[in-house]
């Protein structure tokens, strides 16, 4: 009993709080997403393989019970042999209606070019599967670092709301007491009021997209997070050949051994083939209970003169040369652009996120002014709110181009093929 609770224990998901970010990428690599990528690539190793079983030997035993209308051959015979039989009939002659055989018989190609081709595109196809994988876990990695980032935004424009109805919530206090005392208009507390509720509202938001990001990262971890982790930069993404690429090149590689292959099959091919056969049945003319065996064994060159099939094979393997190259060609295009665009808009990012700081503090002084004036009566109530509004959108710009630029760091991950324990702590 206690060895089944266990069990379920360990199948459930773990609801816990990760130490780190690192904590979380290192539980992909236990996920089922990537025990599914590895037996991919255990998969596409066995094309290789299959291929290889083509030019070994195959053997097979055989029975069979043969019945014919007339007297048939037990086993070839030599003409100066059977005109023997023929002249003694106390001799039994190897032939009868009914024949029981058994034997073995094997072939085995020698030489078959087309497939030597297909072991090689089988090999990069192999590759192409296992760089795919490593390509899906970074993909995965960057979707958790960019989740993490979002929550972390969330989060901050949370807390910054929560400050802001503080904010109020003391304003409302003091306007309250202007209120009984008639220096300021019930409609003063009704707009602060309404304000507080529509912060509550936003907040109430924000929490059903929290969970929805909590959701997803506990969908691919297998880890729920009550909160985010935080995230600093360890190292810089080394850029180089674009990896994403890496799959697809391989299989434009395979493609090519496609058409090649497909043009070989017009080559010639060795096969040696062979068979023992042991037959008994009933002589036709006496009755006598014969046992006989013979063997062969050939080496035989064959050659297609004519098969349309191979034609329209060889026109199949060439389209799917072209979709792979053209898929390839609009890949790269598209990365190299992509690459580019993220590279600019990290560094655009990191000046926003100094002249975001800039203007919070700016903001924050501003604040500071717009409440004393409030208490002077020089500004209303809906003009302080504004400078609310301002310190707030200026801490919901600071986060979310923080978010941005992880999120950026993190698909320039994935194009370079960086693994992202080693960029992020």
């Amino acid at each position: 009993m206690l060895k089944r609770s266990l069990l379920i224990l360990a199948a459930l998901p773990v609801l816990m709080q990760a130490a780190n970010i690192t904590t979380l990428l290192k539980a992909l690599d236990k996920r089922p997403e990537s025990r599914l990528d590895l037996l991919a690539v255990d998969k596409s190793s066995l094309g290789e393989q299959a291929l290889s079983d083509k030019l070994m030997p195959r053997v097979d035993l055989y029975a069979g019970y043969e019945i014919y209308n007339s007297p048939n051959g037990m086993l070839p015979l030599a003409p100066n042999e059977l005109i023997g039989m023929v002249k003694d009939q106390r001799i039994g002659q190897p032939f009868s209606k009914q024949i029981m055989r058994e034997g073995v018989n094997f072939t085995w190609p020698l030489f078959v070019k087309s497939i030597y081709t297909l072991k090689e595109k089988a090999r990069l196809l192999h590759v192409a599967s296992k760089e795919k994988r490593r390509l899906s876990l970074i993909q995965r990695q960057a979707v958790v670092v960019g989740s993490v980032a979002q929550l972390r935004y969330l989060e901050a424009l949370k807390t910054a709301l929560k400050t802001k109805k503080r904010s109020i919530e003391k304003t409302a206090v003091t306007t309250r007491v202007k209120t009984r005392t008639g220096r300021a208009p019930q409609s003063a507390l009704f707009v602060l009021n309404s304000h507080i509720n529509e912060l509550d509202i936003a907040m109430n938001t924000i929490d059903q997209n929290i969970n929805l990001l909590t959701s997803k990262i506990e969908t691919l971890t297998g880890i729920y997070l009550k909160r985010s982790v935080p995230l600093r930069m360890k190292s810089d993404v080394k850029r180089g050949d674009i990896f994403a690429l890496k799959p697809l090149q391989k299989r434009v590689e395979a493609s090519q051994k496609g058409v090649q292959a497909a043009g070989e099959a017009y080559m010639p091919s060795i096969v040696t083939k062979g068979s023992y056969t042991y037959s008994q049945a009933d002589a036709y003319n006496n009755g006598e209970r014969l046992h006989e065996h013979f063997g062969t064994a050939g080496l035989y060159v064959t050659m297609p003169l004519f098969d349309s099939s191979k034609g329209t094979a060889s026109q199949e393997a060439k389209l799917a040369y072209l979709q792979e190259k053209t898929r390839y060609d609009q890949t790269r295009h598209s990365l190299t652009v992509q690459a580019r665009q993220l590279v600019r808009e990290i560094g655009l990012l990191k000046k926003s996120v100094a002249l975001a700081k800039k203007s919070v503090a700016d903001q924050q002084r501003l604040l500071k002014i717009a409440k004393v004036s409030l208490q002077t009566e020089n500004i209303t109530e809906e003009e302080y709110l504004r400078y609310e509004d301002a310190l707030a959108n200026a801490k919901a710009n600071l986060y979310n181009f923080r978010a941005k630029e992880w999120q950026d760091v993190a698909q320039l991950a994935v194009i370079y093929g960086n693994d992202l324990k080693e960029i992020v702590k």
